[in-house]
């Protein structure tokens, strides 16, 4: 965990540790062989002998947080326990401190009868403390079985000597229990700093919380990680265990039932109990960094290395941590930035199929997009979005909502130097063969037809561009070139070979990219179709019919029934006028006559000859129709476009 690494001792203040508990313990073993006056001239300190028994100064042993591995960074107090053979008095404090004194010249040694220690402070820079208790087994005997024994006058403290047994016995239990548990220790420490940083938890720290966190942990079915067993023991005294009528903590180096939090108060306990479930809230609402008193990191910490063993065996030497990314940077290469957006700058040229909002929120996830304002009418609408970003406002609008985001999220992307969506998809087009075959299409597609958003693709004849290529170019093969974009909007190009040249096409389907493709195929190869459809005439109507009937009567009656005249028939979709071999004209200096189209009526429509014209009219001109299919054609036109006579008169063509 993260919180256990900033938590945990330097290899520093471990080993200065170390080192003033090692010779401490070597002094007071120099200072009880001083002390013990051996019998008839003998020495013997075996073990196992009765001298060895009867030794003044019995042993010494680690107590605390120095026997339970339970230090933190800034911890100074350390403490020691020396048994003693007999009742300690004052007289054998200042006989231990003055030849100790001796052992350790460079330490500071004061005597405290009040409290039956020795403290011992180092002159180095990290002075440490080192308590030294003295007590002996004899002072838990009860008064009534030594009235004969008559104790020294300066005997020392009784209470004092019995608290250092009882942290004896914390210290073995607590390496037969806690020491078992998987995450215990790594628990407990986040819980001392946790006591140390809020005061409503600081009553609770020492002993009653190493039982509240083997009591949480240890009845538990399976093992636990660290951040499961500490929510377990935050529920525990959230539950209510401290409470008066709550089920407590038992000391178990106790022979009698004795509650290890008695001592604290109602006050204490509500507020203990208040704190835990608050605790619980932040953790269930994903602020745990909160509860630990540190920073929000979204980067996870490199775990340390043997995380339950404080001092290290000899020999034992840990690898040096990696040097951070911002030391291998090289000075002028602009802002420094964190993983994710190094990860971003790497990968966004690749990917052409975010939009601006997906872009940015992958550089600065989170983000807030704001509606400021709507005006405009109801049918035109104007909205205004806003985001921040490090501070600073930034403002767009748009005719919709998603829009004016799109229009926000690339104005930020423009301010901070990066690439837009359209930016990215332009460079990444320009990778792929054909691009001008692409745009060309692309830009031919949106003046002819919709968009593939709004419908279907059509050429500029209505039809869709696959089927169109395929009547002119049967049995062609379409083969997928290219497939990018991530899973969310795919990207396709779709490659056709048309008389031994390949077109591209790109679209966010196969089905659209193939048309794009047939597109691109239509506009390269049969360009004529374009020129033939710009030259076809207007389309006729039956007023222009009726103009072109009535100048063609009044040019037959000019001309007389016996002159010979070329008749021409119109077809729209053709374009061509073909008309019967010319025949000679009686009178070489008659007008050329203007160039109409004729074109029958429908079937189910009246005949537009009888518009505008009297029953005589009517029976005149239909009889003049009947005599012109005999073999006089003075009825019909003999005129050709000016585009294809060129100008010229061919009524007087024989003569």
């Amino acid at each position: 965990m993260a919180k256990h690494s900033e938590v945990y001792p330097s290899p520093e203040e471990l080993e200065a540790v170390q080192s003033i508990v090692s010779r401490v313990e070597c002094a007071l073993k120099t200072v009880s062989d001083q002390m013990d006056t051996p019998k008839d001239n003998k020495l013997n300190t075996e073990p196992g002998s009765v001298d060895s028994q009867e030794r003044i100064l019995r042993g010494v042993m680690r107590v605390g947080l120095v026997a339970k591995g339970l230090l933190l960074t800034g911890d100074k107090d350390l403490e020691l326990v020396l048994l003693c053979s007999k009742k300690p008095t004052i007289t054998l404090l200042n006989k231990v401190a003055e030849k100790l004194t001796a052992q350790l010249e460079v330490k500071l040694i004061s005597q405290c009868p009040e409290d039956a220690a020795l403290v011992v402070t180092s002159t180095k820079e990290s002075s440490l403390t080192l308590t030294i208790h003295l007590t002996s087994p004899l002072v838990r005997t009860k008064q009534e079985t030594t009235r004969t024994v008559n104790d020294p006058p300066d005997v020392l403290d009784r209470q004092k000597c019995l608290t250092a047994l009882a942290s004896l016995r914390h210290a073995k239990w607590f390496q037969a229990k806690v020491n078992k548990l998987s995450s215990a220790v790594l628990v407990i420490r986040i819980m001392r700093d946790l006591c140390n940083r809020v005061p409503t938890w600081t009553p609770l720290s020492g002993w009653p919380l190493e039982l509240l966190v083997e009591k949480a942990i240890g009845t538990s079915e399976r093992p636990m990680g660290a951040g499961e067993s500490l929510r377990r023991v935050l529920e525990s005294v959230a539950s209510g265990i401290l409470l008066q009528d709550g089920p407590g903590i038992r000391d178990p180096c106790e022979k009698e039932t004795v509650d290890a939090t008695a001592y604290l108060t109602l006050q204490q306990q509500e507020d203990i109990t208040q704190s835990a479930q608050f605790a619980l809230r932040l953790c269930a609402f994903g602020q745990m960094h909160k509860v630990l008193g540190m920073d929000y990191k979204p980067i996870k910490p490199r775990k340390s290395a043997g995380p339950s063993t404080q001092i290290p065996p000899a020999g034992h030497s840990s690898l040096p941590s990696k040097r951070p990314y911002t030391e291998m940077e090289k000075e002028g290469e602009g802002p420094q930035l964190n993983s994710k957006q190094r990860k971003f700058l790497k990968f966004q040229k690749h990917d052409f199929s975010m939009n601006a909002v997906m872009r940015l929120n992958q550089y600065k996830p989170g983000l807030e997009y704001r509606l400021l304002s709507q005006t405009g009418p109801v049918h035109e609408p104007v909205f205004t979005m806003a985001v921040d970003l490090n501070g600073k406002p930034y403002e767009a609008t748009g005719p919709s909502k998603r829009a004016a985001k799109l229009n926000v999220a690339t104005k930020v992307l423009q301010d901070l130097g990066l690439p837009t969506g359209s930016e990215s998809k332009a460079e990444s087009a320009g990778d792929v063969e054909g691009t001008q075959e692409l745009v060309k299409a692309a830009s031919t597609a949106s003046s002819t037809s919709e968009d593939s958003s709004q419908g279907p693709i059509l050429t500029k004849k209505g039809k869709n561009p696959v089927m169109e290529l395929n009547e002119k170019r049967r049995s062609l093969k379409y083969e997928l070139s290219a497939e990018t974009g991530g899973s969310h909007e795919k990207c396709f190009v779709m490659e056709v070979e048309v008389d031994g040249q390949k077109f591209k096409g790109r679209g966010s389907n196969k089905k659209e990219a193939k048309a794009y493709a047939a597109l691109t195929a239509l506009e390269k190869l049969f360009p004529e179709d374009d020129m033939n459809r710009n030259s076809a005439k207007k389309k006729v109507t039956y007023t222009d019919m009726v103009i072109h009937l009535v100048n063609v009567s009044v040019h037959g009656l000019c001309t007389g029934s016996g002159s010979n005249v070329g008749y021409g028939t119109f077809y729209p979709e053709g374009g061509n006028t073909y008309a019967s071999p010319p025949a000679a004209s009686s009178d070489p200096s008659t007008p050329q006559a203007e160039s109409y189209q004729s074109m029958p009526p429908p079937a189910d429509q009246e005949s537009p000859y009888s518009y505008g014209y009297g029953d005589e009219k009517k029976k005149m001109l239909t009889q003049s129709q009947n005599e012109g299919q005999g073999g006089d054609y003075s009825m019909y036109s003999t005129a050709y476009p000016s585009s294809v006579t060129g100008g010229q008169v061919y009524n007087n063509y024989g003569e």
